[in-house]
């Protein structure tokens, strides 16, 4: 559910996971405006919907309907994924535990220093998950701090996270990134669709230790992308975010595995990749 929809590719791709698992189950896209999606959500626990999935702008409004909340959900004020239980809702956020799972691949994340680009709806999911799982200190860069400033209180009142704060990016000035960086975090609107589009970050002090993400998938290799895997760092992409952040909904709601290598072929048939 979400407006605008169009264009999203999560049903071909989770349709492609629900035949890969065998699943006499379908995934629907639905076009709900803000001042329809009480309705909306009343007619899914009517018809006992396994699950919902919310796009913007639902994702913080939807917070008073749901019955039960995840922490990761609860401090960063975006749910993403509802599966219901017997008429209950349960929100969660699937985009920061799987940002959080891929970078666990290379390594614990505990005690390490994340800095996150942007203060937005991802930005705080990542956040929020990052911190619960014992992150050393998150920093926020951005054009606005004092949009993240709660959150950083939060965060540090409520989250085994030692330190938190967002420093600015101001006007056309570069952001000079050095070696004290261990994670760094696209969680931005820059690159879909625009894969050369720089971000305001001077990585001439980019070291091959730091372990880059970035949540635009469409196309997945961005300038960030490509910057990181000249010099050498380990990469987290937005498409393979993009399918495990789906994969874990479908888990949530089938409790059946996903088959990832299904749902990748999906998407990149639906992209044209």
């Amino acid at each position: 559910m979400g407006e605008p929809i169009a264009g999203n590719p999560t049903q071909y791709m989770l349709e492609k996971a629900f035949e890969a698992a065998r699943l006499d189950w379908r995934f629907l896209t639905f076009e709900v405006p803000a001042l329809d999606l009480e309705g909306a959500l009343r007619g899914a626990r009517i018809f006992g919907f396994h699950g919902i999935m919310l796009a913007p702008p639902h994702r913080n409004s939807v917070i008073p309907y749901l019955q039960e909340i995840g922490e990761a959900a609860r401090i960063s004020g975006q749910v993403n994924c509802i599966k219901q239980t017997d008429g209950r809702f349960f929100g969660y956020n699937t985009e920061g535990r799987a940002l959080r799972q891929l970078l666990e691949q290379t390594g614990a994340v505990k005690g390490l220093r994340v800095t996150i680009v942007g203060a937005g709806r991802i930005a705080r999911a990542i956040a929020a998950e990052l911190a619960l799982v014992g992150a050393g200190e998150i920093r926020f860069l951005c054009r606005h701090p004092e949009k993240v400033e709660e959150l950083t209180k939060t965060l540090v009142s409520e989250t085994p996270l030692g330190s938190c704060h967002a420093d600015e990016l101001a006007g056309d000035s570069l952001f000079a990134i050095d070696d004290s960086f261990q994670v760094l975090i696209n969680a931005t609107p820059v690159g879909p669709n625009q894969p050369n589009e720089r971000l305001p970050l001077d990585l001439d002090g980019l070291e091959k230790h730091t372990i880059v993400a970035d949540v635009a998938f469409n196309p997945p290799n961005t300038w960030l992308m490509k910057e990181a895997q000249t010099r050498g760092c380990r990469t987290v992409d937005g498409l393979t975010l993009l399918i495990e952040q789906a994969a874990l909904a479908f888990e949530i709601w089938t409790g059946a595995a996903a088959d990832r290598q299904a749902m990748r072929e999906a998407v990149e048939e639906f992209l044209v990749l």
